[in-house]
C-alpha cells in the first residue's frame, strides 16, 4: 500500500524516457563535442534539434544524474560508432541504457525519483 505522503509513482519506462535517455543524449553530445563535432553536426548524428544540444553541452538538460567516471568511456566509444555511421544510434543508445540497468543506475534513479516498494524486484 502507498503511504498518503508518498511520492507519485512512475513507471520505469517513464523514468528512462524523462531522466536517462536524456542523460545518455547529454553524454554523448558531450563526447562528440569534445572530438571537435560542431552542434550542428550533432544534433544530426543525435537526431535531436540544434537547440537541445545547446542545452545538453551548457547543463541545462539531461543533468538531473550523473555518470560514474568509470562509465563515461561507454560514451566516447558510442559516440564514436555513430559519428562512423549515425544509423548505428539506435542499437548504441539501446546498448548503453541496457548497461545502465545493469549497473543499477535506472533503479536509483527510479527510487529518487518515484514511490518503490521497499523490496521492489521489478528492475532485477
Amino acid at each position: 500500500m502507498i503511504p498518503k505522503d508518498s511520492m507519485k509513482i512512475i513507471h520505469p519506462q517513464e523514468i528512462e524516457a524523462w531522466y536517462v535517455l536524456p542523460l545518455i543524449r547529454k553524454e554523448l553530445a558531450m563526447a562528440m563535442k569534445k572530438e571537435g563535432i560542431g552542434q550542428k553536426d550533432i544534433a544530426k548524428l543525435l537526431d535531436v534539434t540544434e537547440a537541445a544540444v545547446s542545452q545538453y553541452v551548457n547543463n541545462k538538460r539531461g543533468n538531473d544524474f550523473q555518470i560514474e567516471d568509470d562509465l563515461k568511456h561507454i560514451f566516447v566509444d558510442a559516440s564514436k560508432k555513430i559519428m562512423a555511421d549515425n544509423s548505428l544510434i539506435f542499437a548504441e543508445v539501446q546498448g548503453i541504457l541496457k548497461i545502465l540497468w545493469d549497473k543499477g543506475f535506472v533503479c536509483e534513479v527510479h527510487k529518487k525519483k518515484s514511490w518503490c516498494p521497499e523490496d521492489c524486484g521489478v528492475c532485477f
